[in-house]
């Protein structure tokens, strides 16, 4: 209620009480939303203020502009109360200056303390903005860490099979040490695959490459078998 609390000091007069410690900040969100309500009442209070004063020679006009003023404003402390009525009692000119020119002051500082509650919010709001962009990029780096890692491990493995395919070759099981290369090869090849295009193509390239390696070594193994078989001799 910081800028209805001015408007009230205008009728009330400004009392020596300390200001009230302000309620924790809402969010930025809630804070527009009620910045505007208030701001939509405290104009329409003034506007009624000020109609009262331009017909203050009709007194039904004034007490019903002020009754409209009244309902959108703060319930008068008993001190803030007893020191307008005293006041007007009095009905000083230079106290009535006092005070216009108190309230006046209050409210540039009312105004200067709202502008940098809406910087602070405005940095706040910019702060998590670069917080969230910070957290996506960590995220990304921890996604692309965990991908290296799952390469490193499949170039491994690869790696591993390949030497035993070299190893299987050399000792002449070339069927089984091709075998192996080729698969090595393949396994290597799998996390850049993963995040192709190409990863279903390549799926079924290997498994019709696999059907052909191993129809092939089937025929080869019937061949040999052929040929290992002893000659039938002619029958009596």
């Amino acid at each position: 209620m910081h800028r209805i609390l001015v408007i009230s000091l205008l009728l009330a007069g400004c009392a020596t009480t300390p200001a009230p410690t302000p309620d924790p900040v809402p969010a930025q969100g809630t804070l527009d939303v009620v910045g505007k309500k208030e701001d939509k009442l405290e104009s329409r209070t003034a506007a009624a203020v000020s109609v009262a004063k331009t017909n203050a020679d009709q007194p039904a006009i004034v007490r019903a502009e002020l009754t409209v003023a009244e309902a959108g404003l703060p319930k008068p402390s008993a001190e803030d109360l007893a020191y307008a009525q005293a006041r007007a009692l009095k009905a000083d000119p230079k106290a009535y200056e006092a005070n216009v020119a108190n309230a006046t002051a209050a409210r540039a500082d009312i105004n200067a303390m709202w502008a940098k509650l809406e910087a602070e919010q405005k940095q706040n709001a910019e702060a998590m903005s670069k917080m969230v962009g910070e957290i996506d990029t960590l995220k990304k780096q921890v996604d692309e860490a965990k991908k290296e890692g799952q390469r490193n491990l499949y170039t491994l493995v690869a790696a591993g099979m390949m030497v035993l395919g070299g190893l299987a070759v050399a000792f002449g099981r070339v069927m089984i040490g091709a075998g192996l290369l080729i698969s090595g090869v393949c396994i290597g090849a799998v996390p850049y695959l993963l995040d192709s295009a190409w990863f279903l193509p390549s799926v079924g390239g290997l498994f019709l490459l696999g059907l052909i390696v191993s129809g092939w070594h089937v025929y080869r193994g019937h061949l040999n078998d052929k040929h290992n078989d002893p000659p039938q001799s002619p029958s009596a």
